[in-house]
C-alpha cells in the first residue's frame, strides 16, 4: 500500500454532498471552503518537477479557486506547522485576496499537527455564517501524517490500530472522523448528515 493510499484510508470519512441527501437541486447554496495546507518539514522536499511539495500544494489550491463556478463561494486559508495552525485569511468571497494570501505563504520546518488543524478548521466552518444554507468543505493539501498535535487539542489521540472504517475509539483518526461528521470529536454522529459535506485529501506530489 502506498503512502497516499494509507493516508486516504486513515482520513477517509465517506462524506457526500448535501445534494446526495435528496435536497431540491433547484435550491441555491453557498459553498464555504477551508483551504488547509500542510507547512511542515515534509513539504519542503523537492519533487521531480523541481518544485517543493509545498509549492505544488499552493498551485493546487490556486487551481481549486480558479476552477470554481458561481458567485456564492467563500474561502479561508489555513496552514499547520509545529504544534498549531494559523488562519492566514478568514472567510472571504474575494478570490483576489485568497490568491494573494496563497502567494504569501512559506513552508515551515517543523512537525505536522494534522488532527489539531482539521478539527480547528471544522470549528472555523461551523462558526462562519451559520444562518446560511451552505455546503461546508475542507480541501486538505498534505504529504505527511499527524506528527505534532498537542495533548491539549480536542482531537489528540494515539494512532488507530485498525484501518478505516473500523477506527480505534479514542484515536486521532476516530476523533477527526467524528468531528467532520458531528462537529464533536467524541460523537460519531450521523454519516448521512455530516456537518462537513466535502472532505478532500489532495496529496502534494511525492518525488
Amino acid at each position: 500500500m502506498t503512502h497516499k493510499e494509507m493516508l486516504r484510508l486513515a482520513l477517509g470519512v465517506g462524506l457526500c454532498l448535501i445534494a446526495c441527501a435528496g435536497t431540491a437541486s433547484a435550491q441555491e447554496y453557498e459553498e464555504h471552503t477551508v483551504l488547509l495546507l500542510d507547512r511542515s518539514a515534509s513539504m519542503a522536499v523537492p519533487t521531480t518537477s523541481g518544485l517543493t511539495r509545498f509549492q505544488v500544494a499552493v498551485q493546487q489550491a490556486h487551481a481549486i479557486v480558479n476552477g470554481a463556478v458561481g458567485p456564492l463561494r467563500h474561502y479561508a486559508v489555513v496552514t499547520f506547522n509545529g504544534s498549531s495552525y494559523i488562519v492566514h485569511q478568514g472567510f472571504t468571497a474575494s478570490t483576489a485576496l485568497i490568491h494573494a494570501t496563497l502567494n504569501s505563504l512559506l513552508v515551515g520546518r517543523e512537525a505536522a499537527p494534522l488532527a489539531h488543524a482539521i478539527c480547528g478548521s471544522v470549528d472555523e466552518l461551523l462558526a462562519y455564517r451559520p444562518q446560511a444554507l451552505a455546503r461546508k468543505r475542507i480541501a486538505l493539501f498534505l504529504a505527511s501524517t499527524d506528527t505534532g498535535t498537542p495533548v491539549s487539542s480536542q482531537c489528540y489521540g494515539p494512532p488507530s490500530t485498525a484501518p478505516y472504517p473500523m477506527l480505534t475509539p479514542g484515536s486521532w483518526q476516530f476523533k477527526v472522523r467524528n468531528k467532520l461528521v458531528s462537529g464533536d470529536p467524541n460523537n460519531e454522529g450521523i454519516p448521512q448528515s455530516p456537518v462537513v459535506q466535502n472532505f478532500d485529501v489532495i496529496m502534494a506530489s511525492l518525488p
